[in-house]
């Protein structure tokens, strides 16, 4: 069952485009077919998974400000602390997508990074959103409580080049075909983190199709990243 429509690319400058999400009944599934394809630089071989903290990040700079520095680079680790979510983060590219016939995380515990937005990266200087993807599903899954998060909760994503901290400013509980309608979340918009599930209340019936997806909208904050979370 569709997740969310597609996208109309003409009004998303920077964003590779997203043709459909589809969650499975059995698993929650999350597949995107991409209109077109731009894959962003990646900082480890395509569908290899961190199984680890990332090596220790290199010094960050200091602009004249004051504020700490860290280039755009990929996605290494999230954490969110009040959900108690702490992975490594896997790429998922447009050959996986060519592959696989669409967006489908390996394992329910698997965060992946949609490599295909042109800037999806994580950094000070980042141009674009970066859209992290996991399973929800009746036992235990990467993203079963991102429905619990609430305005204010930190989240970090260590890369390469160091720590960015990030600050929820909203949850979205959307019906699947909004989504490609939603200027909020398909907008490329600088230094963002969305975090994406199929929405399955306490007690769902595991064999209905999810109708929602759960989305967690947070901004880089730069004093944070400045002082580490």
């Amino acid at each position: 069952m569709p997740l969310a429509g597609s996208l109309p690319v003409a009004r998303r400058a920077l964003l590779g485009g997203v043709a459909a999400l589809l969650c499975a009944i059995t698993v929650g599934w999350i597949i995107i077919h991409p209109t077109s394809s731009v894959t962003a630089p990646t900082a480890q071989p395509a569908g290899t998974r961190q199984t680890g903290d990332p090596a220790t990040p290199s010094p960050s700079a200091v602009a004249p400000s004051g504020d700490v520095v860290i280039p755009a680079s990929a996605p290494l680790r999230l954490r969110v602390p009040a959900i108690g979510l702490d992975g490594p983060v896997s790429e998922y590219t447009q050959q996986m997508i060519d592959r696989l016939g669409g967006f489908d995380p390996p394992e329910l515990t698997t965060i992946s990074w949609d490599t295909t937005i042109a800037g999806g990266l994580a950094g000070t200087d980042s141009s674009n959103t970066v859209y992290l993807y996991g399973h929800s599903w009746v036992d235990d899954a990467v993203f079963n409580r991102l429905k619990d998060m609430v305005p204010g909760d930190v989240a970090s994503i260590d890369t390469a080049e160091g720590r960015l901290c990030y600050v929820q400013q909203k949850s979205l509980k959307l019906d699947k075909a909004e989504y490609k309608n939603n200027d909020e979340l398909t907008d490329a918009i600088p230094n963002r983190l969305v975090l994406v599930s199929c929405y399955r209340p306490v007690g769902y019936d595991p064999n209905q199709a999810t109708v929602q997806n759960i989305v967690s909208v947070l901004n880089l904050d730069q004093e944070l990243t400045d002082t580490g979370c």
